[in-house]
């Protein structure tokens, strides 16, 4: 049954594996963990309560919660990320027609975080966004941040339904590496991380006012980007970024 605090669960499992937390780390108090995860402490109380018991976590009165045994990451959402994904595996279209379908739902997804955000998971999406522009030097650490970014905006949907849809969707159709400058040399300039790094905060802003068309609007041109970018090299042609640039 999908229920707050099964979904709690899950988003403290996919905390500590995306956080990439080792054993004996501190996850916080309840309280803090509360307001991070944007629930009562009766809910977050039973969801480590959940995770003890699978010995994934373990609580310390008076000083907080730590890591126990980092869960596997098909264990985050429950299936067999092999077994899942075989169906995906069969569809009989292209790479391109799955990132149509990425732009479809998350397009969606910001509209719905605008309206039904809470203001901690408003705080993870807007801290996502600064720990990726923090880090637009390492370019190992960008596809995880910008990965980080992405799933916090479908959290924020606060549908069971979405948030499992991205996890699953994203290990499919979501470019990896997408920010490898060794693979595109062409194409992942500074001015194209810099250009990332507008759209997310535009996304960030928009979700902030509430203004669920402007979220959509703004997450429409951020992935809309990408897709041109993956177009021009799926056709053979040059990189469309010179000519993104010139428009913007």
């Amino acid at each position: 049954m999908d229920t707050l605090t099964s979904r709690t669960i899950q988003a403290l499992k996919a905390h500590i594996i995306e956080g990439q937390l080792d054993k004996g780390d501190k996850l916080g108090s309840l309280s803090e963990l509360a307001q991070k995860f944007g629930v009562s402490r009766t809910v977050i109380r039973e969801a480590v309560s959940a995770l003890r018991s699978d010995g994934v976590v373990e609580a310390r009165h008076g000083v907080g919660v730590f890591v126990r045994d980092v869960p596997r990451p098909e264990d985050s959402s429950g299936y067999n990320t092999e077994l899942t994904l075989a169906p995906l595996r069969q569809l009989k279209t292209s790479f391109i027609d799955l990132l149509e379908l990425r732009m479809a739902f998350e397009v969606h997804a910001a509209g719905l975080a605008a309206t039904r955000r809470s203001w901690a998971q408003e705080s993870n999406i807007w801290n996502a966004a600064r720990q990726f522009e923090a880090s637009i030097d390492d370019e190992a650490a960008l596809d995880q941040l910008d990965f980080v970014f992405h799933r916090s905006i479908a959290e924020a949907t606060n549908n069971g339904a979405f948030i499992e849809f991205f996890s699953l969707m994203s290990l499919q159709i979501l470019p990896r590496p997408a920010f490898s400058k060794e693979l595109d040399p062409a194409l992942i300039t500074p001015e194209y991380i810099q250009n990332t790094v507008r759209e997310h905060r535009a996304i960030c802003e928009a979700i902030s006012s509430g203004n669920a068309e402007q979220a959509r609007e703004a997450m429409r041109a951020h992935l809309n980007r990408s897709h041109l970018r993956y177009r021009g090299f799926a056709d053979g042609a040059a990189s469309p970024l010179s000519n993104l640039a010139e428009s913007e």
